[in-house]
């Protein structure tokens, strides 16, 4: 497989207005949210997803707590974080998601370690520090040195294999390194004659560790979703009907039904809802409503939430918001105009919805008429 620009290298960029230059997506750089299917709590990253968290009140609206940079787990009850205390060390931390409680630090030799991945359940964490035509990667007490640069994709659930990506002159391989043997080995694909190219705009990993789900934008304006089995390490490709440049298909959010076998695909630049089945990894159906012009400022990235039944799909892009009934396919467009969405919410009975801004107080909608309350 061959792709021009993974998604971690974009999440190098800090600056969503730096980044928007250089043409990272507003879904990466941006600011977006996460709402897990019945929790209390909307996860905010104002900065892009290597950014800092917010964490807010679903029920009031209320910013609980903010934790530093870094990485959430996909299970979104664990983030890990470093920093540099006092050289020459690193210290790196992990957080309650729940609470925002710090629930222990490491303080470990050597400056310049930063989180790179996280198993879904938050057990195990991966550390990675380039240096002159070598990488260092540390898991538990597990250092290993690569040489060349690399990048880190995911873990495996149990921890024992990283996705990465070598760079070299002329492009990169994504490869896989089992822990246990200190080997590399190339990703494998279903289809191994396919030629796949294409530009990382978004993901989501499913709360159970089973899948990584990334969009990619090609460079005739088609698109794509790559999902890699994380427990085999075989990767497939949906091709999608989303079709765009990387900022309008950089406004799309990824998001999962609450069994994790739907993935749904919120566009409203492009003005599509689109479904994917995860069982069968194929598309399921599209739903096209009247589509939004971007707006200049594209730092607020798009935000979608679904509530704990999976029957309501709330979903963002700039001031607007819609709501998406996942039985009958009808997309609704709330009426009212707020500032800028930065986080989307359903409260744990999933009858009304916050929606957090960025200039004013926290709204609360109704759910099935879409009306304040």
């Amino acid at each position: 497989m061959r792709r021009l620009l993974p998604l971690l290298a974009l999440l190098l960029i800090p600056a969503p207005s730096t980044a928007r230059a250089d043409g990272c997506p507003p879904s990466t750089c941006g600011s977006t949210s996460t709402a897990s299917p019945g929790s209390d709590l909307v996860l905010v990253r104002p900065w892009g997803r290597a950014g800092s968290l917010q964490a807010y009140d679903v029920r009031t609206g209320a910013r609980r707590y903010t934790l530093p940079a870094g990485i959430l787990a996909a299970d979104g009850r664990t983030f890990i974080s470093s920093a540099r205390v006092k050289a020459p060390r690193t210290t790196v931390v992990r957080y309650d998601v729940r609470s925002g409680h710090l629930v222990r630090g490491w303080s470990l030799a050597g400056r310049n370690w930063s989180p790179a991945g996280v198993t879904a359940d938050g057990n195990r964490f991966a550390l990675l520090k380039n240096g002159r035509k070598v990488t260092f990667v540390r898991i538990g007490r597990s250092q290993i040195v690569l040489r060349g640069f690399y990048e880190l994709e995911a873990l495996s659930p149990n921890g024992k294999r990283l996705f990465l990506i070598h760079w070299k002159n002329n492009g990169y391989d994504l490869q896989q390194l089992d822990l246990a043997t200190r080997k590399l080995s190339p990703t494998r694909l279903d289809e191994p004659d396919e030629k796949m190219s294409g530009t990382a705009v978004s993901s989501v990993a499913t709360r159970d560790g089973h899948w990584l789900l990334t969009l990619y934008g090609k460079g005739d304006g088609h698109s794509f979703v790559h999902a890699l089995d994380l427990h085999t390490g075989l990767a497939h490709c949906i091709d999608l009907p989303l079709v765009g440049d990387l900022l309008m298909l950089g406004s799309t959010a990824l998001t999962l039904s609450p069994d994790e076998r739907t993935l749904y695909l919120t566009s409203p630049y492009l003005g599509r809802v689109t479904t994917v089945d995860l069982a069968k990894l194929e598309l399921r159906s599209v739903v096209r409503f009247p589509r939004i012009a971007p707006l200049d400022d594209l730092s607020v990235g798009p935000s979608a939430a679904v509530n704990r039944n999976g029957r309501m799909l709330a979903f963002s892009g700039g001031r607007s918001i819609w709501l998406y009934d996942t039985a009958f396919g009808v997309v609704r467009r709330v009426k009212g105009r707020p500032t800028e969405i930065t986080g989307l919410g359903f409260r744990p009975e999933g009858r009304r919805l916050l929606i957090l801004q960025r200039r004013g107080a926290p709204i609360f909608l109704d759910a099935a008429t879409g009306e304040p309350g």
